[in-house]
């Protein structure tokens, strides 16, 4: 029966966004009881993340976040260390092909049934023939020695293991079967267990009492699947205790509810293809830009754009400045120093390469080109149309011309080699700048290395890294990578892409509820922000 209230409840939010008497446009002046639930063991959330492929990890649940159901052998600690979750520990061999990981021997799927190293093998070796989102392929097999021990054999050293490990939650063998019934009803081992899912409305989760890791701090959680101003609505009416939320909608408080900033991963940046027009990709779209293939461009665009001021204009003070796609990283390369909104330098720059306003019409030319291009933003995103229309205004001061797009999804393909592209992605890991910057992936399908970028020192760097024996080797490569002193990916080399800012991920929370100490999160919003469940609580 209690199942059905939470239906009713989302109809009832539902309801009142359609008669329109939930007041968004008082933004928090309303009157509305947003006194605490007296039920501390149960909790309502509007977080989204919603899959419509269900809940399999072998297809891609749970790894930008909190797989909830599963256990992952590694996990990644709020501090960005990989830390053990499932497993005791692992060694390498000395030739990198050979990783042995020992597991934990007291933890059960929802079922009763043990975790082994079967299950975990079982897991790999799937994920790997499904070439789904964990990227395997370079995984030549798993296998259990024993019940406590897995080996995973490579065809070459990949030093990045540990972060695709801590991605993937292991799913029970005996259970999986094809895993369509799987995605719909999840067995793992995590600290919540499966119970209801309807979809584009609600996923109700109880408490695994049996979990390894102690007893979880809500005996249910309820996760309604709202739109942002239908969740808004939802906390003005005090029905829910955490809810995702916009820039926008962060800076008209909620009484009862306060504002918590999430740190993350989650960059925005501008794609700008590098090479001259002419070529086609294999799937058959144009590729290369003639303005953008000039490096002066680049640079100075780079070099002229504000991005504290997007960041405070657009989203109200919510984001942090980056240069790179490895800033706040362990492999972070602090050599990089760059000057935020240099207009004069950009102006300076654009001028001595010849790219001068001859006419007067404040748009630079050089050799009768004029400077100016396209940048496409997904169509319905308005947080990305303000930054692309934020950068727009701020190259026009530079005298380039940029004509911001906003493009659906089927139109928007076809653009990505050829015309400038405002991106979002990122993660606690080192394969975005590897998909972003190796030449294997130029304008090769895909949305990897979409500007069609070639450097065989950059390549030479990544594949130096991707191959290293040790972490300390592996860092020092995708450092160099992006600037060596004379070349590389970042800002101060070829300027392949600009990144302006890591967004926040912002949520209202009821006062009294504590979320605990986050994880930078990646740039999946979704169930990421209850990752760190077992570290929530009420504070009477």
């Amino acid at each position: 029966m209690r199942n059905k209230s939470y239906k009713k409840l989302f109809a009832a939010i539902m309801m009142m966004l359609m008669l329109g008497s939930m007041l968004l446009a008082g933004c928090g002046g309303s009157k509305t009881d947003n006194t605490q639930v007296t039920a501390k063991d149960e909790i309502v959330v509007a977080i989204g993340g919603e899959k419509a492929a269900g809940f399999d990890p072998v297809t891609g649940w749970g790894a930008q976040g909190g797989t909830l159901f599963q256990s992952k052998l590694l996990d990644v600690s709020p501090d960005n260390k990989i830390v053990n979750d499932l497993a005791t520990g692992y060694t390498v061999s000395s030739d990198g092909l050979t990783w042995t990981f020992t597991i934990r021997e007291d933890v059960k799927f929802h079922d009763g049934k043990p975790l082994t190293a079967k299950d975990v093998a079982f897991t790999f070796n799937k994920t790997k023939a499904a070439a789904s989102f964990v990227d395997l392929t370079e995984m030549d097999k798993a296998e259990a020695r024993d019940d406590k021990t897995v080996v995973f054999h490579m065809k070459k050293p990949m030093s990045i293991f540990p972060y695709q490990v801590a991605t993937l939650g292991i799913v029970p063998e005996h259970l999986y079967g094809d895993g369509q019934a799987y995605a719909r009803q999840p067995v793992g081992s995590g600290p919540y267990k499966f119970v209801q899912w309807d979809r584009g409305q609600q996923l109700i989760v109880e408490r695994n009492d049996d979990y390894y890791g102690g007893k979880a701090p809500f005996k249910r959680i309820v996760f309604l699947f709202l739109n942002n101003d239908a969740a808004y609505a939802a906390a003005q009416a005090g029905k829910v205790d955490v809810v995702k939320t916009t820039e926008a909608l962060a800076v008209k408080p909620i009484p009862g509810y306060n504002v918590v900033d999430c740190k993350t991963f989650d960059f925005r940046s501008v794609s700008l293809p590098v090479q001259k027009p002419g070529e086609k990709s294999g799937e058959g779209y144009d590729i290369g830009n003639a303005v953008t293939s000039d490096i002066t461009i680049r640079k100075a665009l780079a070099m002229g754009v504000n991005r504290k001021q997007i960041i405070d204009s657009v989203l109200n003070g919510y984001g942090q400045p980056v240069f790179t796609i490895s800033d706040y990283l362990p492999w972070e390369n602090k050599q990089i120093q760059w000057k935020d909104g240099d207009v004069g330098g950009a102006k300076a720059l654009l001028d001595k390469s010849g790219w001068l306003d001859t006419d007067g019409d404040g748009i630079r030319e050089k050799n009768g080109l004029k400077a100016e291009f396209h940048l496409v933003y997904e169509a319905g995103d308005s947080t990305r149309e303000s930054i692309a229309m934020a950068f727009s205004e701020q190259a026009k001061a530079l005298g380039i011309h940029v004509i911001a797009d906003g493009l659906g999804s089927s139109d928007r393909v076809k653009h990505k080699h050829k015309d400038a592209f405002l991106l979002g992605g990122g993660a606690y890991s080192p394969v975005y700048m590897l998909n972003a910057l190796h030449s294997r992936f130029a304008a090769k399908g895909g949305w990897f290395n979409i500007v069609a970028y070639q450097n065989p020192v950059v390549d030479g760097y990544l594949d130096a890294a991707i191959g290293a024996l040790d972490e300390q080797t592996a860092d020092e490569n995708w450092r160099k990578a992006q600037w060596d002193g004379q070349t590389g990916g970042s800002v101060l080399g070829d300027a392949p892409y600009i990144y302006l800012m890591n967004i926040s991920h912002l949520y209202f929370v009821r006062d009294g509820i504590d979320i605990g100490k986050q994880k930078w999160h990646p740039h999946d919003h979704g169930f990421v922000v209850i990752s760190n469940i077992m570290d929530w609580s009420w504070k009477q």
